[in-house]
């Protein structure tokens, strides 16, 4: 994004999608800008379909959503991401956030624009 449009433009968009994600997101979770250009949120007590039920509703808004980069010219964006449960008594958040980033890695090499899940942990073993 910024280098066809500009560092200005790149800012927007993640601007815009910080408000998608609250958008989209309930009350309770947490949405963190946690590199250059990723997100993690937080959906506290959600299950697994509710956490992909919710990612599929960013997804389809952030599809939506038209940025204004200014003089006249709108960009439209799309979004990859991965999703993971965490059972904190079974793995660490840090462990998770792996099997998320897996999960949105395989997003990106299926053709973007759609939401991946990890498998969920039991005791320490993938299922």
């Amino acid at each position: 994004m910024n280098d066809e449009h500009g560092h200005h433009v790149g800012d927007s968009v993640l601007v815009d999608m910080a408000v998608i994600f609250r958008q989209y997101s309930w009350d309770r979770d947490l949405v963190t800008r946690f590199g250059d250009e990723e997100f993690v949120i937080l959906l506290p007590g959600a299950d697994h379909a509710e956490t992909r039920s919710c990612a599929e509703r960013i997804r389809r808004g952030v599809e939506r959503h038209v940025v204004d980069a200014g003089d006249g010219l709108d960009v439209r964006i799309t979004v990859s991401i991965g999703v993971a449960e965490v059972n904190t008594a079974m793995e660490s958040v840090e462990n998770a956030i792996k099997r998320a980033d897996k999960a949105l890695y395989e997003a990106k090499v299926l053709g973007r624009n759609r939401v991946c899940c990890s498998e969920a942990m039991a005791g320490g073993v993938s299922f």
